[in-house]
């Protein structure tokens, strides 16, 4: 079934990944592309399980932070003009260790931003 990009992001929607035994995602050609989720034929290799062990531990290491820390990503990302939530700003930062990123925004928006990285 093809539905066209433009009817969701109408509707403020930007789907893709599995959501409810659904695969979504947009083509090449910028069409969005829907069909039945199905199950991988083979087991993950040892570093995408790694690497989906260490999201998974940023994702709750995001959970798990208090509510002022994740408003100073909020701020940050906002002010920075990033095109990326502070969520998914918090996950990038968190699973690549990223430095150089955490001291561009310190620069432009005057926000520490740190890592919590005793959980990840």
């Amino acid at each position: 079934m093809q539905i066209k990009p433009q009817l969701l992001s109408l509707l403020g929607w930007n789907i893709q990944g599995d959501i409810a035994g659904v695969t979504a995602y947009r083509s090449a050609r910028q069409r969005f592309t829907w069909f039945a989720a199905t199950t991988p034929k083979v087991q993950p290799s040892v570093p995408q399980a790694l690497q989906r062990l260490l999201w998974a531990a940023a994702a709750h290491a995001w959970t798990a932070m208090d509510s002022q820390t994740k408003q100073q990503w909020r701020d940050a990302a906002r002010l920075a003009h990033l095109n990326i939530t502070a969520y998914n700003l918090w996950i990038h930062c968190a699973t690549t260790y990223d430095a150089d990123i955490l001291a561009q925004i310190l620069h432009e928006t005057r926000i520490t931003l740190t890592l919590q990285t005793a959980n990840i």
